[in-house]
Protein backbone atom coordinates (compact mmCIF):
# COMPACT_ATOMS: atom_id res chain seq x y z
CA UNK A 1 0.00 0.00 0.00
CA UNK A 2 2.92 2.36 0.66
CA UNK A 3 4.31 1.83 -2.85
CA UNK A 4 0.84 2.39 -4.31
CA UNK A 5 0.39 5.61 -2.33
CA UNK A 6 3.80 6.85 -3.46
CA UNK A 7 3.08 6.09 -7.11
CA UNK A 8 -0.32 7.74 -6.88
CA UNK A 9 1.20 10.85 -5.30
CA UNK A 10 3.73 11.16 -8.11
CA UNK A 11 1.07 10.53 -10.77
CA UNK A 12 -1.06 13.34 -9.34
CA UNK A 13 1.86 15.73 -8.81
CA UNK A 14 2.99 15.90 -12.45
CA UNK A 15 -0.30 17.13 -14.03
CA UNK A 16 -1.00 19.28 -10.96
CA UNK A 17 2.32 21.06 -11.48
CA UNK A 18 1.39 21.83 -15.08
CA UNK A 19 -1.95 23.12 -13.85
CA UNK A 20 -0.27 25.45 -11.35
CA UNK A 21 1.88 26.97 -14.09
CA UNK A 22 -1.28 27.51 -16.15
CA UNK A 23 -2.88 29.35 -13.20
CA UNK A 24 0.19 31.53 -12.73
CA UNK A 25 0.27 32.38 -16.44
CA UNK A 26 -3.43 33.29 -16.32
CA UNK A 27 -2.86 35.74 -13.47
CA UNK A 28 0.28 37.15 -15.08
CA UNK A 29 -1.54 37.82 -18.35
CA UNK A 30 -4.33 39.79 -16.66
CA UNK A 31 -4.87 42.35 -13.98
CA UNK A 32 -5.59 40.56 -10.72
CA UNK A 33 -8.28 42.07 -8.49
CA UNK A 34 -7.92 41.11 -4.85
CA UNK A 35 -11.61 41.18 -4.07
CA UNK A 36 -13.06 38.31 -2.04
CA UNK A 37 -13.26 35.89 -5.01
CA UNK A 38 -9.71 36.83 -6.04
CA UNK A 39 -8.38 36.28 -2.51
CA UNK A 40 -9.97 32.85 -2.29
CA UNK A 41 -8.63 31.90 -5.73
CA UNK A 42 -5.05 32.94 -4.94
CA UNK A 43 -5.21 31.59 -1.37
CA UNK A 44 -6.46 28.26 -2.64
CA UNK A 45 -3.62 28.08 -5.13
CA UNK A 46 -1.02 28.82 -2.44
CA UNK A 47 -2.42 26.14 -0.13
CA UNK A 48 -2.73 23.64 -2.99
CA UNK A 49 0.90 24.18 -4.00
CA UNK A 50 2.03 23.61 -0.40
CA UNK A 51 0.08 20.36 -0.36
CA UNK A 52 1.57 19.41 -3.70
CA UNK A 53 5.11 19.86 -2.38
CA UNK A 54 4.45 17.45 0.48
CA UNK A 55 2.90 15.15 -2.12
CA UNK A 56 6.23 15.05 -3.94
CA UNK A 57 7.86 14.18 -0.61
CA UNK A 58 5.57 11.21 0.05
CA UNK A 59 6.12 10.06 -3.53
CA UNK A 60 9.60 9.00 -2.38
CA UNK A 61 9.29 5.51 -0.94
CA UNK A 62 11.98 5.86 1.81
CA UNK A 63 10.30 8.99 3.16
CA UNK A 64 6.80 7.58 2.80
CA UNK A 65 7.90 4.49 4.72
CA UNK A 66 8.35 6.74 7.74
CA UNK A 67 5.48 9.18 7.18
CA UNK A 68 2.83 6.73 6.01
CA UNK A 69 -0.27 6.52 8.25
CA UNK A 70 0.99 9.42 10.35
CA UNK A 71 -0.41 12.92 10.81
CA UNK A 72 1.97 14.09 8.09
CA UNK A 73 -0.36 12.42 5.61
CA UNK A 74 -3.39 14.04 7.28
CA UNK A 75 -1.77 17.44 6.78
CA UNK A 76 -0.83 16.67 3.17
CA UNK A 77 -4.32 15.48 2.24
CA UNK A 78 -6.05 18.49 3.80
CA UNK A 79 -3.73 20.95 2.11
CA UNK A 80 -4.51 19.39 -1.24
CA UNK A 81 -8.25 18.96 -0.68
CA UNK A 82 -8.98 22.31 0.98
CA UNK A 83 -6.69 24.23 -1.37
CA UNK A 84 -7.92 22.38 -4.42
CA UNK A 85 -11.64 22.28 -3.61
CA UNK A 86 -12.85 24.31 -0.61
CA UNK A 87 -11.15 27.62 -1.37
CA UNK A 88 -12.08 27.54 -5.09
CA UNK A 89 -15.64 26.68 -4.04
CA UNK A 90 -15.86 29.79 -1.85
CA UNK A 91 -14.31 31.85 -4.65
CA UNK A 92 -17.03 30.59 -6.98
CA UNK A 93 -19.79 31.30 -4.44
CA UNK A 94 -18.69 34.89 -3.90
CA UNK A 95 -18.21 35.44 -7.64
CA UNK A 96 -21.34 33.78 -9.04
CA UNK A 97 -23.90 34.44 -6.31
CA UNK A 98 -24.93 37.86 -7.74
CA UNK A 99 -26.26 35.94 -10.72
CA UNK A 100 -28.90 34.19 -8.59
CA UNK A 101 -29.43 36.61 -5.70
CA UNK A 102 -30.95 40.08 -5.60
CA UNK A 103 -28.16 41.08 -3.20
CA UNK A 104 -24.47 40.12 -3.30
CA UNK A 105 -22.59 38.90 -0.25
CA UNK A 106 -20.79 41.53 1.80
CA UNK A 107 -17.29 42.31 0.51
CA UNK A 108 -15.99 43.36 3.95
CA UNK A 109 -17.42 40.26 5.61
CA UNK A 110 -16.01 38.16 2.78
CA UNK A 111 -12.48 39.35 3.45
CA UNK A 112 -12.88 38.50 7.14
CA UNK A 113 -14.10 35.05 6.10
CA UNK A 114 -11.08 34.57 3.84
CA UNK A 115 -8.40 35.67 6.28
CA UNK A 116 -9.89 33.68 9.16
CA UNK A 117 -10.17 30.63 6.93
CA UNK A 118 -6.67 31.03 5.47
CA UNK A 119 -5.03 31.58 8.86
CA UNK A 120 -7.16 28.92 10.53
CA UNK A 121 -6.32 26.33 7.92
CA UNK A 122 -2.58 26.87 8.23
CA UNK A 123 -2.73 26.93 12.04
CA UNK A 124 -4.77 23.72 12.04
CA UNK A 125 -2.80 21.65 9.56
CA UNK A 126 0.73 23.05 9.43
CA UNK A 127 1.59 21.64 12.91
CA UNK A 128 0.33 18.23 11.82
CA UNK A 129 3.39 17.86 9.60
CA UNK A 130 5.47 18.12 12.77
CA UNK A 131 3.33 15.78 14.87
CA UNK A 132 3.39 13.27 12.04
CA UNK A 133 7.18 13.32 11.87
CA UNK A 134 7.19 12.96 15.65
CA UNK A 135 5.27 9.70 15.31
CA UNK A 136 1.61 10.61 15.89
CA UNK A 137 -0.50 8.01 14.01
CA UNK A 138 -3.57 8.64 11.91
CA UNK A 139 -7.05 7.49 12.90
CA UNK A 140 -6.28 7.65 16.62
CA UNK A 141 -8.30 10.26 18.51
CA UNK A 142 -6.27 10.27 21.73
CA UNK A 143 -2.68 9.83 22.84
CA UNK A 144 -0.57 9.37 25.96
CA UNK A 145 1.07 12.37 27.68
CA UNK A 146 4.75 13.10 27.46
CA UNK A 147 5.08 12.55 23.73
CA UNK A 148 5.67 16.23 22.89
CA UNK A 149 2.47 16.41 20.83
CA UNK A 150 0.47 18.61 23.24
CA UNK A 151 1.52 22.07 22.00
CA UNK A 152 1.21 21.41 18.23
CA UNK A 153 -2.18 19.76 18.78
CA UNK A 154 -3.32 22.73 20.87
CA UNK A 155 -2.29 25.08 18.04
CA UNK A 156 -4.18 22.87 15.57
CA UNK A 157 -7.28 23.12 17.76
CA UNK A 158 -7.10 26.93 17.75
CA UNK A 159 -6.78 26.88 13.95
CA UNK A 160 -9.77 24.57 13.61
CA UNK A 161 -11.94 26.92 15.68
CA UNK A 162 -10.80 29.84 13.52
CA UNK A 163 -11.77 27.92 10.40
CA UNK A 164 -15.15 27.12 11.95
CA UNK A 165 -15.67 30.80 12.86
CA UNK A 166 -15.01 31.75 9.23
CA UNK A 167 -17.66 29.31 8.03
CA UNK A 168 -20.10 30.65 10.66
CA UNK A 169 -19.56 34.22 9.42
CA UNK A 170 -20.22 33.07 5.88
CA UNK A 171 -23.46 31.34 6.94
CA UNK A 172 -24.62 34.52 8.71
CA UNK A 173 -23.75 36.58 5.63
CA UNK A 174 -25.74 34.18 3.46
CA UNK A 175 -28.75 34.59 5.76
CA UNK A 176 -28.36 38.39 5.65
CA UNK A 177 -27.96 38.79 1.89
CA UNK A 178 -28.94 35.75 -0.15
CA UNK A 179 -32.24 36.70 -1.79
CA UNK A 180 -33.19 34.37 -4.66
CA UNK A 181 -36.73 35.78 -4.79
CA UNK A 182 -38.13 38.99 -6.21
CA UNK A 183 -35.66 40.76 -8.48
CA UNK A 184 -33.62 37.90 -9.82
CA UNK A 185 -30.03 39.14 -9.74
CA UNK A 186 -27.67 41.73 -8.35
CA UNK A 187 -26.03 42.09 -11.75
CA UNK A 188 -22.49 42.14 -13.07
CA UNK A 189 -20.89 43.67 -9.96
CA UNK A 190 -17.48 42.17 -10.86
CA UNK A 191 -17.49 43.60 -14.41
CA UNK A 192 -17.15 40.12 -15.85
CA UNK A 193 -16.52 39.89 -19.61
CA UNK A 194 -18.51 36.74 -20.41
CA UNK A 195 -21.98 36.26 -21.84
CA UNK A 196 -23.13 34.69 -18.59
CA UNK A 197 -23.38 38.23 -17.17
CA UNK A 198 -25.91 39.40 -19.73
CA UNK A 199 -29.10 40.64 -18.01
CA UNK A 200 -31.39 37.62 -18.10
CA UNK A 201 -34.11 37.73 -15.44
CA UNK A 202 -36.19 34.57 -15.27
CA UNK A 203 -36.59 34.08 -19.02
CA UNK A 204 -32.99 33.72 -20.16
CA UNK A 205 -31.56 36.26 -22.63
CA UNK A 206 -33.93 38.22 -24.88
CA UNK A 207 -31.90 37.45 -28.02
CA UNK A 208 -28.82 35.38 -28.78
CA UNK A 209 -25.91 37.66 -29.71
CA UNK A 210 -23.19 37.36 -32.31
CA UNK A 211 -19.87 37.72 -30.46
CA UNK A 212 -16.58 38.81 -31.98
CA UNK A 213 -14.05 38.25 -29.20
CA UNK A 214 -13.29 36.19 -26.11
CA UNK A 215 -14.43 39.10 -23.90
CA UNK A 216 -17.63 40.32 -25.55
CA UNK A 217 -18.91 42.50 -22.67
CA UNK A 218 -15.60 44.37 -22.62
CA UNK A 219 -15.01 44.64 -26.35
CA UNK A 220 -18.62 45.11 -27.53
CA UNK A 221 -19.78 47.81 -25.14
CA UNK A 222 -23.37 48.03 -26.37
CA UNK A 223 -23.90 44.27 -26.39
CA UNK A 224 -26.06 43.97 -23.26
CA UNK A 225 -28.34 46.81 -24.42
CA UNK A 226 -28.72 45.32 -27.90
CA UNK A 227 -29.47 41.87 -26.52
CA UNK A 228 -32.18 43.26 -24.24
CA UNK A 229 -33.69 45.12 -27.21
CA UNK A 230 -33.86 41.88 -29.24
CA UNK A 231 -31.51 43.01 -32.00
CA UNK A 232 -29.88 39.61 -32.47
CA UNK A 233 -30.97 36.04 -33.24
CA UNK A 234 -34.13 34.43 -31.84
CA UNK A 235 -35.46 37.71 -30.40
CA UNK A 236 -37.94 37.23 -27.57
CA UNK A 237 -38.16 33.48 -28.31
CA UNK A 238 -40.47 33.56 -31.32
CA UNK A 239 -42.69 30.70 -30.12
CA UNK A 240 -43.12 32.17 -26.65
CA UNK A 241 -41.15 29.44 -24.90
CA UNK A 242 -37.72 28.95 -23.37
CA UNK A 243 -35.59 28.36 -26.44
CA UNK A 244 -32.01 28.48 -27.63
CA UNK A 245 -30.08 27.82 -30.81
CA UNK A 246 -27.98 24.74 -31.54
CA UNK A 247 -25.11 25.67 -33.82
CA UNK A 248 -22.40 23.84 -35.73
CA UNK A 249 -19.32 23.15 -33.58
CA UNK A 250 -16.77 24.78 -35.91
CA UNK A 251 -18.45 27.80 -37.51
CA UNK A 252 -21.34 28.37 -35.06
CA UNK A 253 -23.88 28.31 -37.88
CA UNK A 254 -27.49 27.97 -36.61
CA UNK A 255 -28.76 24.42 -37.15
CA UNK A 256 -32.04 24.18 -35.23
CA UNK A 257 -34.03 25.62 -32.34
CA UNK A 258 -33.85 23.70 -29.08
CA UNK A 259 -36.70 24.06 -26.62
CA UNK A 260 -35.47 24.30 -23.02
CA UNK A 261 -37.62 22.60 -20.33
CA UNK A 262 -39.77 24.93 -18.30
CA UNK A 263 -38.81 25.55 -14.67
CA UNK A 264 -40.03 22.73 -12.43
CA UNK A 265 -39.12 20.85 -9.28
CA UNK A 266 -39.22 17.39 -10.88
CA UNK A 267 -35.52 17.18 -11.72
CA UNK A 268 -34.60 18.47 -8.25
CA UNK A 269 -36.75 15.83 -6.57
CA UNK A 270 -35.34 13.25 -8.97
CA UNK A 271 -31.81 14.11 -7.85
CA UNK A 272 -32.82 14.04 -4.17
CA UNK A 273 -34.48 10.63 -4.41
CA UNK A 274 -31.61 9.23 -6.52
CA UNK A 275 -29.11 10.30 -3.85
CA UNK A 276 -31.45 8.93 -1.20
CA UNK A 277 -31.57 5.55 -2.95
CA UNK A 278 -27.80 5.08 -2.87
CA UNK A 279 -27.28 6.61 0.58
CA UNK A 280 -30.03 4.52 2.16
CA UNK A 281 -28.46 1.37 0.70
CA UNK A 282 -25.33 2.07 2.76
CA UNK A 283 -27.33 1.52 5.98
CA UNK A 284 -29.04 -1.56 4.46
CA UNK A 285 -32.56 -0.13 4.78
CA UNK A 286 -33.59 -1.90 1.58
CA UNK A 287 -37.34 -1.19 1.70
CA UNK A 288 -36.79 2.54 2.12
CA UNK A 289 -34.14 2.47 -0.63
CA UNK A 290 -36.57 0.81 -3.05
CA UNK A 291 -39.22 3.45 -2.28
CA UNK A 292 -36.69 6.22 -2.86
CA UNK A 293 -35.57 4.60 -6.12
CA UNK A 294 -39.14 4.30 -7.42
CA UNK A 295 -39.81 7.94 -6.58
CA UNK A 296 -36.57 8.94 -8.36
CA UNK A 297 -37.64 7.08 -11.52
CA UNK A 298 -41.09 8.68 -11.40
CA UNK A 299 -39.68 12.20 -10.97
CA UNK A 300 -37.19 11.76 -13.81
CA UNK A 301 -39.86 10.40 -16.15
CA UNK A 302 -42.20 13.21 -15.16
CA UNK A 303 -39.53 15.76 -16.02
CA UNK A 304 -38.76 14.04 -19.35
CA UNK A 305 -42.46 14.07 -20.19
CA UNK A 306 -42.22 17.70 -21.36
CA UNK A 307 -39.38 16.98 -23.79
CA UNK A 308 -39.72 16.33 -27.52
CA UNK A 309 -43.42 17.31 -27.73
CA UNK A 310 -45.01 17.59 -31.21
CA UNK A 311 -45.63 21.06 -32.68
CA UNK A 312 -47.57 22.28 -35.69
CA UNK A 313 -44.79 24.50 -37.07
CA UNK A 314 -41.70 22.78 -38.41
CA UNK A 315 -39.44 25.85 -38.68
CA UNK A 316 -38.86 29.10 -36.81
CA UNK A 317 -37.74 32.51 -38.04
CA UNK A 318 -34.78 33.31 -35.80
CA UNK A 319 -34.19 36.78 -37.25
CA UNK A 320 -32.29 38.17 -40.24
CA UNK A 321 -34.67 36.17 -42.50
CA UNK A 322 -33.10 32.91 -41.31
CA UNK A 323 -35.42 29.93 -40.77
CA UNK A 324 -34.20 26.81 -39.01
CA UNK A 325 -35.97 23.55 -38.05
CA UNK A 326 -37.62 23.17 -34.67
CA UNK A 327 -36.49 19.57 -34.50
CA UNK A 328 -33.81 17.28 -35.95
CA UNK A 329 -33.04 13.64 -35.30
CA UNK A 330 -30.22 11.17 -35.75
CA UNK A 331 -26.55 12.26 -35.65
CA UNK A 332 -27.57 15.89 -36.25
CA UNK A 333 -29.19 16.13 -32.81
CA UNK A 334 -27.47 16.75 -29.50
CA UNK A 335 -29.48 13.96 -27.87
CA UNK A 336 -28.07 11.36 -30.25
CA UNK A 337 -24.49 12.29 -29.39
CA UNK A 338 -25.29 12.39 -25.68
CA UNK A 339 -26.63 8.82 -25.89
CA UNK A 340 -23.57 7.67 -27.87
CA UNK A 341 -21.25 9.08 -25.20
CA UNK A 342 -23.25 7.36 -22.43
CA UNK A 343 -23.02 4.05 -24.27
CA UNK A 344 -19.29 4.45 -24.87
CA UNK A 345 -18.74 4.94 -21.14
CA UNK A 346 -20.97 1.96 -20.33
CA UNK A 347 -19.10 -0.19 -22.82
CA UNK A 348 -15.74 0.82 -21.34
CA UNK A 349 -16.91 -0.22 -17.87
CA UNK A 350 -18.04 -3.57 -19.24
CA UNK A 351 -14.73 -4.08 -21.06
CA UNK A 352 -12.77 -3.40 -17.87
CA UNK A 353 -14.94 -5.85 -15.95
CA UNK A 354 -14.41 -8.38 -18.75
CA UNK A 355 -10.65 -7.90 -18.57
CA UNK A 356 -10.78 -8.59 -14.82
CA UNK A 357 -12.73 -11.78 -15.49
CA UNK A 358 -10.21 -13.02 -18.08
CA UNK A 359 -7.28 -12.13 -15.82
CA UNK A 360 -8.74 -14.06 -12.90
CA UNK A 361 -9.42 -17.03 -15.14
CA UNK A 362 -5.86 -16.96 -16.51
CA UNK A 363 -4.38 -17.21 -13.00
CA UNK A 364 -6.14 -20.46 -12.00
CA UNK A 365 -8.19 -21.92 -14.87
CA UNK A 366 -8.19 -25.28 -13.07
CA UNK A 367 -10.49 -23.84 -10.39
CA UNK A 368 -13.00 -22.47 -12.90
CA UNK A 369 -16.42 -24.13 -12.84
CA UNK A 370 -18.04 -25.51 -16.00
CA UNK A 371 -20.81 -23.36 -17.52
CA UNK A 372 -24.51 -24.28 -17.71
CA UNK A 373 -25.91 -26.46 -20.48
CA UNK A 374 -26.06 -25.35 -24.11
CA UNK A 375 -29.86 -24.99 -24.16
CA UNK A 376 -29.88 -21.99 -21.81
CA UNK A 377 -27.09 -20.42 -23.85
CA UNK A 378 -29.03 -20.75 -27.10
CA UNK A 379 -32.22 -19.40 -25.51
CA UNK A 380 -30.48 -16.35 -23.98
CA UNK A 381 -28.60 -15.44 -27.14
CA UNK A 382 -31.71 -16.01 -29.24
CA UNK A 383 -33.72 -13.61 -27.09
CA UNK A 384 -30.98 -11.00 -27.33
CA UNK A 385 -30.81 -11.34 -31.11
CA UNK A 386 -34.57 -10.73 -31.20
CA UNK A 387 -34.09 -7.70 -28.94
CA UNK A 388 -31.41 -6.28 -31.21
CA UNK A 389 -33.45 -6.84 -34.38
CA UNK A 390 -36.54 -5.21 -32.87
CA UNK A 391 -34.52 -2.24 -31.64
CA UNK A 392 -32.94 -1.82 -35.07
CA UNK A 393 -36.30 -2.02 -36.85
CA UNK A 394 -38.09 0.56 -34.70
CA UNK A 395 -36.46 3.70 -36.24
CA UNK A 396 -37.23 2.44 -39.75
CA UNK A 397 -40.82 1.71 -38.75
CA UNK A 398 -41.43 5.17 -37.29
CA UNK A 399 -40.06 6.84 -40.44
CA UNK A 400 -42.24 4.84 -42.81
CA UNK A 401 -45.28 6.55 -44.27
CA UNK A 402 -47.63 3.76 -43.23
CA UNK A 403 -50.52 4.21 -40.86
CA UNK A 404 -49.83 2.85 -37.41
CA UNK A 405 -46.06 3.11 -37.86
CA UNK A 406 -45.62 4.96 -34.57
CA UNK A 407 -47.61 2.29 -32.71
CA UNK A 408 -45.55 -0.43 -34.41
CA UNK A 409 -42.29 1.29 -33.41
CA UNK A 410 -43.46 1.53 -29.79
CA UNK A 411 -44.41 -2.15 -29.83
CA UNK A 412 -41.02 -3.15 -31.23
CA UNK A 413 -39.24 -1.24 -28.47
CA UNK A 414 -41.38 -2.89 -25.79
CA UNK A 415 -40.65 -6.31 -27.31
CA UNK A 416 -36.92 -5.51 -27.42
CA UNK A 417 -36.80 -4.45 -23.78
CA UNK A 418 -38.82 -7.48 -22.65
CA UNK A 419 -36.54 -9.85 -24.58
CA UNK A 420 -33.39 -8.27 -23.11
CA UNK A 421 -34.75 -8.56 -19.56
CA UNK A 422 -35.84 -12.17 -20.13
CA UNK A 423 -32.42 -13.11 -21.56
CA UNK A 424 -30.44 -11.75 -18.61
CA UNK A 425 -32.78 -13.38 -16.10
CA UNK A 426 -32.55 -16.70 -17.93
CA UNK A 427 -28.75 -16.60 -18.06
CA UNK A 428 -28.50 -15.65 -14.39
CA UNK A 429 -30.83 -18.50 -13.36
CA UNK A 430 -28.81 -20.94 -15.46
CA UNK A 431 -25.59 -20.05 -13.68
CA UNK A 432 -27.34 -20.13 -10.30
CA UNK A 433 -28.58 -23.66 -11.01
CA UNK A 434 -24.96 -24.83 -11.42
CA UNK A 435 -24.28 -23.90 -7.78
CA UNK A 436 -22.04 -20.94 -8.60
CA UNK A 437 -22.35 -18.23 -5.92
CA UNK A 438 -20.90 -14.69 -5.98
CA UNK A 439 -19.64 -14.82 -2.38
CA UNK A 440 -17.77 -18.12 -2.75
CA UNK A 441 -15.28 -17.66 -5.59
CA UNK A 442 -13.78 -15.03 -7.86
CA UNK A 443 -15.50 -16.71 -10.80
CA UNK A 444 -18.88 -16.31 -9.13
CA UNK A 445 -18.21 -12.70 -8.19
CA UNK A 446 -17.08 -11.73 -11.69
CA UNK A 447 -19.78 -13.71 -13.54
CA UNK A 448 -22.61 -12.19 -11.52
CA UNK A 449 -21.02 -8.73 -11.72
CA UNK A 450 -20.97 -8.93 -15.52
CA UNK A 451 -24.49 -10.33 -15.70
CA UNK A 452 -25.64 -7.70 -13.20
CA UNK A 453 -24.18 -4.94 -15.39
CA UNK A 454 -25.94 -6.31 -18.45
CA UNK A 455 -29.13 -6.76 -16.42
CA UNK A 456 -29.00 -3.15 -15.23
CA UNK A 457 -28.98 -1.97 -18.84
CA UNK A 458 -31.87 -4.33 -19.60
CA UNK A 459 -33.85 -2.96 -16.63
CA UNK A 460 -33.27 0.61 -17.76
CA UNK A 461 -34.38 -0.47 -21.22
CA UNK A 462 -37.57 -1.82 -19.64
CA UNK A 463 -38.26 1.59 -18.11
CA UNK A 464 -37.65 3.16 -21.51
CA UNK A 465 -40.14 0.73 -23.05
CA UNK A 466 -42.75 1.75 -20.48
CA UNK A 467 -41.99 5.41 -21.18
CA UNK A 468 -42.44 5.09 -24.94
CA UNK A 469 -45.75 3.25 -24.49
CA UNK A 470 -47.07 5.99 -22.20
CA UNK A 471 -46.02 8.69 -24.65
CA UNK A 472 -47.79 6.84 -27.44
CA UNK A 473 -50.98 6.45 -25.40
CA UNK A 474 -51.06 10.16 -24.58
CA UNK A 475 -50.30 11.29 -28.12
CA UNK A 476 -46.81 12.64 -27.42
CA UNK A 477 -45.03 10.38 -29.90
CA UNK A 478 -45.06 11.55 -33.52
CA UNK A 479 -43.47 10.28 -36.72
CA UNK A 480 -42.14 13.73 -37.59
CA UNK A 481 -40.26 13.85 -34.27
CA UNK A 482 -38.59 10.41 -34.01
CA UNK A 483 -35.83 11.32 -31.54
CA UNK A 484 -37.44 9.43 -28.64
CA UNK A 485 -37.65 6.26 -30.72
CA UNK A 486 -34.13 6.78 -32.11
CA UNK A 487 -32.47 7.16 -28.73
CA UNK A 488 -34.32 4.27 -27.05
CA UNK A 489 -33.58 2.06 -30.08
CA UNK A 490 -29.91 2.95 -29.87
CA UNK A 491 -29.83 2.13 -26.16
CA UNK A 492 -31.64 -1.21 -26.56
CA UNK A 493 -29.48 -2.29 -29.52
CA UNK A 494 -26.38 -1.59 -27.44
CA UNK A 495 -27.93 -3.42 -24.47
CA UNK A 496 -28.52 -6.52 -26.58
CA UNK A 497 -25.01 -6.45 -28.11
CA UNK A 498 -23.38 -5.91 -24.71
CA UNK A 499 -25.33 -8.77 -23.13
CA UNK A 500 -24.37 -11.12 -25.97
CA UNK A 501 -20.73 -10.18 -25.44
CA UNK A 502 -21.01 -10.84 -21.69
CA UNK A 503 -22.63 -14.24 -22.21
CA UNK A 504 -20.05 -15.27 -24.80
CA UNK A 505 -17.26 -14.21 -22.48
CA UNK A 506 -18.41 -16.16 -19.43
CA UNK A 507 -19.14 -19.20 -21.62
CA UNK A 508 -15.82 -19.17 -23.51
CA UNK A 509 -13.59 -19.07 -20.42
CA UNK A 510 -15.02 -21.82 -18.22
CA UNK A 511 -13.55 -24.82 -16.51
CA UNK A 512 -14.96 -27.16 -19.11
CA UNK A 513 -16.33 -27.11 -22.62
CA UNK A 514 -19.78 -25.71 -23.36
Amino acid sequence: SINYFSAASMAVSVPAGVQVFAWIATMAAGRMRFSTPGLFAVGGMVIFVMGGLTGVMVAMVPFDWQAHDSYFIVAHLHYVLIGGMVFPLFAAIYYWLPMSSARPLSESWGKWVFWLMFAGHNLAFMPMHLTGLMGMPRRVYTYLPGRGWDLPNFISTIGAFMFGLAVLLWVIDMIRNFRPFGRREAGNIHDGPGLEWLPSGFYSVRSIPVVKSLYPLWDQRGLARDVAAGRYLLPGAARGERQTLVTSPLNAEPQYVLRIPRPSAWHVFGAVFTAGFFLILTVQAYAAAVVSGVLAVYCIMRWCWFLDAPHARKTTDIGASIRVPNHVSGPSSHGWWAMVIVLIVGGMVCLLAGFSYVFLWSRRPDLWQAPPDISSFMASVGLLVVAGLCAGAAPRAVRSAREGAVTAAAGLLVLASAAAIAATILEGRAWWATGLRPEVSSQGASVYALLGWAGTFAAVGGLMGLYVVLRRLFGRLAAERPSTVDLISLFLAFTAAQAIGVILLVRLFPGGAT
